[in-house]
């Protein structure tokens, strides 16, 4: 028994056995060469520090990678077969976060303007919390000098934050979404973080003047640190023309914070001796002070610039990319659909009667060749297979479409699956019609006496494997009963006998002979499909 089990796209593979066999012995002998040549034998040598530093990085990549996809895949099972499980609290607060502070949340980044919005919605976001700060350090730092004069400046700077909130939201969610008012609100959220961190600075460092306790003290320089902060969230938008301009601003107010609020050098410049003299005392601890701030700012400040033009440069690669790749989908839908329309007037007969017997003709062809199949000693399985083969470009015409993808702007990754497997089934389809027009041209060319050893050579270059062949000696049999333009229909024993005799270089032997001993099983099968 055959117990053979083969998928519908193996139906045109050639099955060369000896050409297997010889690409096998000559694979073995290789091996078995390689195995006994000393040169080629490794040798062992213990692995350093830094391979196995090395290693356990690479393995630990593949892990993350493994988890990810794995859990990625069980994530769609989920939605896919409905059984999503509702998130717990820790995934509540996992989508509140995403939703708030995530760039890509639902977003067209090749819309300049969505992406814009996006941004400007989740830096204002992040400005509302560093508000929050910004108040709690103003508020920390009220005792150091009149409470009530500490307490107005507070209440003026929660005034401040909340008009320049609701002037940055007033902006940004006015209809028309604009570009160029979502432009106006990144700068206005930039400028309005940084001065607002520069303010705290200056408000804390006036409240607690000259005092070194350590408390306060490092209060203050929590202060100035929120500066470097605002410079970070500033990055975030990921615009270097932004950060240009509010690097040359940082540069010239931070300048003046050095030499008024941190050191008070304008009450030393009333001459040039008073100056220097303040500046070089202590070693000149002022003046290496002030340079290794306003150098570490500079460094600081190189090193966001190159992050976001880095950033920049990969999104402008990545849009080139998206932009190329909708080209290629309306190309692609463009060409599935002119596939499945060569496919439908290929397979077109014309009449709706004429379409009704090709239809019967193939279900005849299907089981006799299942049968024969059968003969031969093929699974269960296989004979299905050979009879769906035989019927799919009858059962399965009808998804030959792209209706669902001609109104989709964009193609989603579903979209793409499904595309995948209806031009599958059509390139199944197109192997089938060309086994159809196999069988017509071979009994036409040996009707007309336009047959040579070149044309069946050729005509056994296409699917000529064992199943194939199956079908194709159902279909000639099938063929020759019927009538054609070129042909009157032939009576059963003409037709073996030109099967015996004529057709038989197209085909195994064992094929030919198994459908001539059982002939009659094949005639009343015939006789049976021709009379429904």
């Amino acid at each position: 028994m055959d117990n053979r089990e083969k998928t519908l796209d193996e139906f045109f593979r050639k099955n060369d056995s000896s050409k297997k066999n010889r690409d096998l012995n000559s694979m073995n002998t290789k091996n078995i060469d390689d195995y006994f040549d000393p040169s080629s034998r490794k040798k062992y040598r213990k692995k350093g520090f830094i391979e196995k530093v090395v290693d356990f990085f690479h393995i630990t990549s593949l892990k993350n990678k493994f988890d990810e996809n794995k859990v990625a895949a069980n994530k769609k099972h989920l939605e896919v077969s409905g059984k999503k499980k509702s998130p717990g609290l820790i995934g509540k607060v996992e989508d509140f976060f995403t939703q708030r502070f995530s760039f890509e949340a639902g977003v067209d980044i090749l819309d300049e303007t969505s992406v814009l919005y996006r941004k400007n919605r989740v830096i204002r976001n992040i400005i509302f919390v560093t508000n929050i700060v910004f108040l709690l350090f103003t508020i920390i730092g009220s005792e150091g000098l009149d409470r009530s004069v500490n307490l107005i400046v507070t209440f003026v700077i929660f005034l401040v934050m909340f008009f320049a909130d609701r002037s940055v939201k007033k902006i940004t969610l006015e209809k028309p979404l604009t570009l160029q008012k979502q432009q106006m609100a990144q700068y206005i959220s930039g400028i309005y973080i940084l001065m607002m961190a520069v303010t705290v600075y200056i408000k804390l460092r006036l409240t607690l003047g000259d005092t070194q306790e350590g408390g306060f003290f490092s209060i203050t320089q929590a202060g100035y640190s929120l500066i470097y902060f605002a410079l970070v969230v500033i990055a975030l938008y990921q615009d270097p023309k932004l950060l240009n301009v509010i690097f040359k601003v940082t540069i010239v107010v931070m300048t003046i914070i050095h030499v008024i609020i941190l050191y008070p050098l304008y009450k030393y410049a009333n001459n040039f001796t008073n100056l220097w003299n303040f500046l070089s005392d202590n070693n000149g601890a002022v003046l290496i002070d002030i340079f290794l701030r306003t150098l570490v700012l500079a460094i600081f400040m190189i090193g966001l610039y190159s992050t976001v033009k880095i950033s920049e440069d990969i999104n402008t690669k990545r849009k080139q990319e998206l932009l190329k790749r909708q080209a290629m989908e309306k190309d692609f839908k463009s060409v599935v659909s002119d596939v499945f329309d060569v496919i439908s007037v290929y397979k077109q007969r014309g009449e709706e009667t004429a379409e009704r017997d090709f239809a019967k003709a193939a279900k005849r062809v299907a089981e006799m060749a299942a049968k024969l199949g059968n003969f031969l000693g093929y699974s269960s399985k296989l004979c299905q297979e050979i009879y769906d083969y035989s019927l799919i470009h009858i059962n399965k015409q009808d998804i030959l479409n792209t209706n669902d993808f001609e109104n989709k702007e964009h193609l989603e990754e579903n979209d793409y699956h499904r595309i995948r497997e209806k031009t599958i089934i059509g390139s199944v389809i197109i192997k089938r019609l060309q086994l159809d027009k196999k069988a017509e041209d071979i009994v036409r060319a040996h009707f007309e006496k336009t047959f040579n050893q070149d044309f069946i050579r050729e005509m056994n270059g296409i699917q000529n494997n064992r199943e194939s062949q199956v079908i194709l000696l159902s279909h000639i049999y099938d063929i020759l009963r019927q009538p054609r333009n070129y042909k009157r229909e032939l009576k059963h024993q003409r037709a073996m006998d030109l099967i015996r005799l004529e057709f038989n270089p197209y085909f195994d032997p064992q094929i030919v002979d198994r459908f001539v001993k059982y002939a009659d099983d094949f005639e009343s099968l015939y006789y049976h499909f021709t009379q429904e």
